[in-house]
């Protein structure tokens, strides 16, 4: 079926919102596990650092707040080009506000998920193309760039996802400069779970790497928090039952 370009991106573009991350409109609760060099090895040190994180993304507008962990009650807030840091939220609250320029960076606060990875399927691609693998529930595609030599060293010349077949999601995506592996998003299938008649990845694991996914030198892990075994994804703002009859202008407010 993915027998030109156009419809490989088309399917790309589609796959990739089954990451709550990539939504644009979406509220979601999350545990975040992030940690940087020889940190990645103590359970202990891990454990101090991890967070429950109340996502809301509306368009460009961004809210993220530490319901739990070493920066709550904090939330951060972006909307288009200001940020503004509040020290003390609640669940629909945003208090003791302080605004920043923003550089509208497309990178996650505190982990190594960045959106803007995933943009390469509009990007100046080279050549796409999809193949069989031998367990025939997966399929890949490898995705060569037009580098830009001027670029920053963060650019990716080639790209390496792998899908499964019957969902239509991604399971992995390596990410190659100059030959050399630096980075691996992971979304594990036994975790994927359907809402809203939409498959849905709720483990992720992102590694910035040295040439081998065993050497990483930044791990984030996410897991999407559950109540009562009921995810807390909810593909609209709206349907979450703790922003009910809240307005989306005041969620994102910081006076």
């Amino acid at each position: 079926e993915l027998d030109s370009p156009e419809k490989i991106k088309s399917f790309m573009n589609e796959s990739h919102l089954s990451s709550p991350f990539l939504r644009k409109n979406v509220s979601v609760t999350v545990i975040l596990d992030a940690c940087e060099g020889k940190v990645c090895k103590s359970k202990s040190k891990r454990e101090a650092q991890k967070e429950t994180l109340r996502i809301q993304r509306l368009d460009n507008k961004r809210r993220i707040f530490a319901e739990k962990g070493p920066n709550a009650p904090r939330c951060v807030i972006q909307r288009g080009a200001r940020r503004f840091v509040c020290s003390s939220c609640g669940a629909v609250s945003n208090e003791n506000c302080r605004s920043f320029p923003s550089d509208e960076s497309t990178i996650f606060p505190g982990t190594n998920i960045d959106s803007a990875d995933f943009e390469f399927v509009s990007g100046d691609v080279k050549e796409m193309k999809c193949s069989k693998l031998k367990n025939p529930k997966y399929f890949k595609i490898e995705t060569l760039m037009n580098t830009d030599s001027g670029n920053s060293e963060k650019s990716y010349d080639r790209v390496l996802s792998f899908f499964d077949k019957e969902k239509g999601v991604p399971i992995m995506a390596n990410f190659f400069a100059e030959k050399v592996l630096r980075k691996v998003y992971r979304f594990f299938p036994k975790y994927y779970v359907k809402v809203g008649g939409k498959w849905f990845s709720s483990v992720m694991r992102v590694r910035t790497t040295r040439g081998s996914e065993k050497k990483f030198i930044f791990e984030t892990l996410i897991h999407v928090d559950k109540n009562k075994g009921k995810l807390k994804l909810y593909l609209d703002l709206t349907d979450d039952p703790v922003l009910k009859n809240v307005p989306p202008e005041s969620l994102f407010s910081s006076d």
